[in-house]
């Protein structure tokens, strides 16, 4: 007897990973954890992030009376050739079946027929759980579609899609039904949806994995000051004319003084990298937070030393960033990605809102 039994197979080592934060999760299996609203949640920001790429613009409806739209997708809203696509979406703990999309479907057909709205380009629906095999047979052959409409119509839609009046299936609409290219109903596959959601900035804060794109070069200063750097750089000026005693306004008056010239160059250099690590911020984050958050830090870490007493402008400039560039920052979600140039350079942005001058008047 005991010879027919097999010895129990020994437990998988967890690695480092998994005994802190347990066994991850794959997003196909998180996207189905989600409660209705954070899928609503999700569907805004894939729309926000990524369907707008597509579309001339987007809106989505979400109220009781959408008629069965939830996200119009508008391709071109040239009235004469208007066309759109629609997002139908669904939240259930199960695949969908037929018995889920009939009064939708209804609903489109009855619509579109009563002139409510155009017929869609396309027509995508969108679950959590995907959908089952019989749905995605009956979309796939869009005749049985058709027929399988027609014949629940009384059953499935009669009374629900007004939710007020019966829709009797009356020769005209079951003509315009028959005649209706069901072609133009597909569905979204809960992969392309994570797929699709991963290229915008929100997808980190719901399926975690973090920040991991490469920073871009940061761009080189132009050879002459631009207009949005002019308050910064007339701090710089300032600060070596305190030091020399002598009024420096322009960079051809600073070519004099080989040291300050270099230094010049350097805190432009700095600048132009912290705009770098603000543009790089607010196209991979959905929000302002991590980099407003950062300045404030710097800001704070070095505002005592600013505000001390200096010989001079250039020695209050040189010792604030130099205390800058020792601040422990650890929280940040954009730590990885900053030197002591972006340090430099965020000191520099503060100077371009006068929230640290380097002369005191």
């Amino acid at each position: 007897m005991v010879s027919e039994l097999l010895p129990i197979r020994a437990p998988k080592i967890p690695d480092n990973y998994d005994i802190l934060f347990g066994i991850p999760i794959p997003p196909i299996e998180r996207l189905r954890t989600f409660s209705a609203d954070q899928f609503e949640d999700m569907i805004c920001e894939w729309v926000d992030g990524f369907l707008k790429i597509d579309y001339s613009s987007v809106y989505r409806s979400g109220s009781a009376g959408d008629k069965g739209r939830d996200i119009v997708a508008i391709v071109n809203s040239n009235s004469a050739h208007y066309v759109w696509d629609n997002y139908q979406c669904k939240h259930y703990d199960h695949p969908l079946y037929p018995g889920d999309f009939w009064l939708e479907l209804g609903k489109l057909c009855y619509y579109t027929f009563k002139g409510s709205y155009t017929v869609p380009r396309k027509y995508y629906l969108i679950s959590s759980c995907g959908l089952g095999t019989s749905l995605a047979e009956l979309i796939e052959y869009p005749d049985r579609l058709k027929s399988g409409l027609i014949s629940v119509w009384n059953e499935k839609c009669k009374n629900k899609i007004t939710g007020i009046t019966e829709i009797e299936l009356t020769e005209e609409l079951l003509a315009y039904i028959q005649n209706f290219d069901f072609s133009i109903i597909t569905h979204c596959p809960p992969q392309t949806l994570i797929e699709q959601y991963s290229r915008t900035p929100f997808y980190m804060y719901r399926f975690g994995g973090g920040l991991n794109k490469k920073r871009p070069q940061p761009e080189l200063p132009q050879v002459s000051v631009q207009p949005e750097e002019i308050r910064y750089v007339s701090q710089l000026y300032d600060a070596y004319s305190d030091h020399l005693g002598q009024d420096v306004f322009e960079i051809e008056g600073l070519k004099q003084h080989d040291k300050l010239y270099n230094h010049f160059n350097r805190q432009r250099e700095d600048y132009y990298k912290a705009e770098s690590l603000r543009r790089f911020a607010r196209d991979e984050l959905p929000y302002d937070e991590p980099f407003e958050k950062l300045q404030d830090e710097i800001f704070r870490g070095v505002v005592d030393v600013a505000e001390d007493d200096h010989p001079n402008g250039y020695e209050c400039l040189k010792e604030t960033i130099k205390e800058a560039r020792k601040l422990q920052i650890t929280s940040n979600i954009l730590i990885k990605y900053i030197d002591g140039s972006d340090r430099s350079g965020i000191c520099h942005q503060l100077a371009n809102k006068d929230i640290l001058n380097w002369v005191k008047k």
